[in-house]
């Protein structure tokens, strides 16, 4: 089921597009179809290679680093995560994001021409391994002027994230 939840709302609807939380089996799906296309990307390299047998960890590793963009800046203030990504080519409606005890997964449609674009080659990720646990339902997001702001509460010790 995907929810939605705005952080600082006191900005004009039209400014403000508001991701969608993927959680349970919707999450998954997105986990695996990132590791599909980071397989397939891969194999891609493996043959282009010419199928020389040796180099499958920096296959896989070049592979991720074609896909996943890692670009999001991670601050910590109390208890809470502030994460920050400037995606300047992405459109807010339709934007998901999976959040994890431990790691961020989002995919936003690129836009060509001012225009959204429907195929799988116009969508970026983005992936951000967290430095301490969260509690994924107190993540809350905004997207505005092709600026991410995600706001995390931190997991507290001792109760399940």
């Amino acid at each position: 089921m995907s929810a939605t939840k705005v952080a600082f709302s006191s900005l004009p609807a039209s400014a403000l597009a508001t991701p969608s939380f993927l959680v349970g089996q919707e999450a998954e799906e997105l986990e695996l179809s990132v590791a599909k296309k980071v397989r397939e990307r891969a194999r891609l390299l493996f043959e282009q290679s010419g199928a020389a047998p040796g180099n499958d960890d920096a296959n896989w590793l070049q592979a991720e680093s074609e896909i996943l963009r890692a670009n999001m800046e991670i601050r910590e203030s109390g208890t809470w995560l502030s994460l920050r990504a400037s995606i300047p080519d992405a459109s807010g409606p339709g934007m998901q994001i999976a959040v994890k005890p431990t790691r961020v997964l989002l995919r936003a449609t690129l836009i060509k021409n001012d225009q959204i674009t429907k195929q799988d080659q116009d969508e970026t990720f983005l992936l951000a391994n967290l430095p301490v646990e969260v509690d994924p339902p107190s993540a809350a997001a905004s997207f505005r002027d092709h600026n991410l702001h995600l706001m995390i509460k931190k997991a507290q010790p001792g109760k399940p994230g």
